[in-house]
């Protein structure tokens, strides 16, 4: 089903626009994406203020959201890179994108005055970009 829906829609796919709109997509999500994982706790520009005391429920939001936004961010970079590489190419380099994006923004995490780094954001980051390129991976052997 989705090789026919590939098929079908070819022609869009393969224009000079739609390859640009993936490209400034994945781009413009990196940017969101750093700027929610570098803003303040208790004063954020995106998104609700962190609860003063530890509170369960949020770590277990947030955890969500790390996985929610790595998983993402290796759709969009693979999306994108498909554009100008082949598919196994653009997957390998979106997984080391999203872990080096999830080291740097853990290390800059700790110069923000309410905020530190955590190895288990760092590992929850690469591993589900890791589980992300998997599934891809398998998804593009099914289609081959």
């Amino acid at each position: 089903m989705i090789l026919k829906l590939k098929t079908q829609f070819a022609p869009v796919i393969n224009t000079p626009n739609y390859r640009l709109l993936r490209i400034i997509t994945a781009v413009g999500y990196i940017a969101l994406l750093t700027l929610v994982l570098l803003q303040s706790s208790a004063h954020p520009v995106v998104g609700p203020s962190a609860p003063p005391e530890f509170n369960l429920g949020w770590e277990i939001l947030m955890t969500t959201a790390h996985l929610t936004g790595f998983g993402l961010l290796v759709v969009f970079i693979w999306s994108a890179m498909t554009t100008v590489t082949s598919s196994h190419r653009a997957l390998i380099t979106a997984f080391i994108f999203a872990c080096l994006l999830g080291l740097i923004t853990e290390l800059l995490q700790s110069l923000v005055p309410d905020r530190g780094s955590s190895l288990f954001d760092l590992a929850c980051d690469c591993g589900i970009a890791f589980t992300v390129v998997v599934l891809i991976g398998r998804q593009m052997r099914k289609l081959a």
